[in-house]
């Protein structure tokens, strides 16, 4: 018997059906982002009832588990071929959408380290579904966050590292356990042209290099926070100066008023210029 490919769960994670009939799954996983993913079942398929919106969705391809998404819409279509439903989801990171910091949080600054502030974030949430596993980092810096969902503040806190790194995640036992590490040097996969790959892209874009950056954090007009204080009296950072000699002084500005201190806004221009 083929092993089912799609698995549903309610609300209360209790598995509701095997979808022995799920075709055309895809999936994108993105660093530091949210993976998406979708299925399709035949219209006429009784188990349809069971993929509601918001449901979870464990699912499979011929190499193993992918991940465990939630249902967010589904989509009929008809044709010549028949009708079928396919079913457009989110990882369960998303769950952390739902819930918010109502109105102004600050947490953060000298004896307040990185772990503690993801589990500030975390204890905000109504349902709890996710728990704090591995931290590799013990930053000291502060944060403010207003009206902002809890996702989106636990993805800003990383944002002023100059290290590498990367949300990693445990789905198969609950509370879930979300991670924040280095990311590995280890070898995860080859993959062999003509093989399991069928082609190669390459894009070239010198856009969006940038070998000077501003940095403007909270306030307004000349009383408008920088790093120059701390920055030998210079409001801006430059790139390495073998950098600038082969592109020329490409210049931008970093502006985000929910920094109020310096040292945390030169942190974050630095893994900015560092990226650009």
């Amino acid at each position: 018997m083929r092993k089912s490919y799609v698995t549903i769960y309610d609300l209360q994670m209790r598995r509701v059906a095997m979808l022995e009939n799920a075709f055309g799954i895809q999936y994108e996983m993105p660093m530091n982002a949210l993976w998406t993913a979708s299925f399709s079942l035949p219209a006429d398929d009784p188990k349809n009832a069971e993929c509601q919106p918001l449901y979870f969705a464990e699912i499979f391809d011929e190499s193993g588990r992918i991940e465990l998404f939630r249902i967010l819409n589904s989509t009929l279509r008809k044709d010549s071929g028949g009708s079928t439903i396919t079913y457009q989801c989110e990882h369960v990171l998303g769950t952390l959408l739902d819930d918010i910091l109502f109105q102004y949080h600050t947490i953060g600054n000298v004896g307040v380290y990185t772990r503690d502030v993801l589990e500030y974030i975390l204890s905000k949430q109504s349902t709890e579904r996710w728990k704090l596993g591995m931290v590799d980092f013990d930053r000291q810096f502060e944060y403010n966050w207003e009206n902002e969902n809890l996702l989106g503040a636990l993805f800003s806190v990383p944002k002023p590292f100059v290290d590498e790194y990367q949300w990693t995640w445990d789905t198969t036992s609950y509370p879930w356990t979300l991670n924040l590490v280095r990311p590995s040097t280890d070898v995860q996969a080859v993959i062999r042209y003509g093989v399991n790959m069928q082609g190669i892209e390459r894009t070239v874009d010198p856009s969006n290099v940038v070998t000077r950056i501003y940095g403007l954090g909270y306030g307004e007009g000349v009383n408008q926070l920088t790093f120059a204080e701390i920055n030998g009296g210079k409001p801006h950072l430059d790139a390495e100066p073998e950098y600038i000699e082969k592109y020329g002084l490409m210049q931008t500005v970093f502006v985000d008023r929910r920094f109020e201190y310096p040292e945390t806004l030169l942190a974050r221009c630095q893994a900015l210029l560092n990226e650009l």
